[in-house]
């Protein structure tokens, strides 16, 4: 809801139903669309990727329906999105986080695959919490 709720601000959509956003935006979701391939794909073309398509989301009578008729022109084409705003593999995304403990001399976590969704749970805010104090450390 909330990345959906960032492309909506991000997009300058404003008054609309966040159930209908969140079902329109949920198959892009399950495709492991980041935020910022989806914002990519609304204001881009994938068959004119260096020309911007403009705002007409803003002025719209029914903003949900432009976004969804620009990203139609997305379905099957993730992989031409730009790699600058594709999403990040969750291994590359283990092997960033290992690089980024190594330069503070923390050990490494490596989530473990598990069955238990509480134990997931709380393997995430582990490894949250470490990439946050990492971040502070770096600024």
């Amino acid at each position: 809801m909330a990345a959906t709720q960032t492309v909506l601000d991000r997009a300058g959509v404003r008054r609309v139903p966040a159930w209908k956003a969140s079902a329109m935006l949920a198959r892009w979701w399950r495709s492991d669309w980041s935020v910022a391939g989806l914002l990519y794909a609304i204001d881009h073309h994938p068959d004119r990727p260096g020309e911007s398509r403009g705002d007409a989301i803003r002025g719209a009578r029914d903003p949900l329906a432009v976004i969804g008729h620009r990203l139609a022109a997305w379905t099957g084409r993730e992989y031409e999105l730009p790699t600058s705003v594709r999403a990040v593999d969750p291994d590359e995304r283990r092997r960033r986080a290992a690089r980024l403990a190594e330069q503070f001399n923390e050990p490494a976590q490596q989530p473990r695959c598990t069955v238990s969704t509480t134990v997931g749970r709380q393997q995430a805010r582990e490894l949250f919490a470490s990439a946050q104090r990492a971040r502070r450390a770096a600024s």
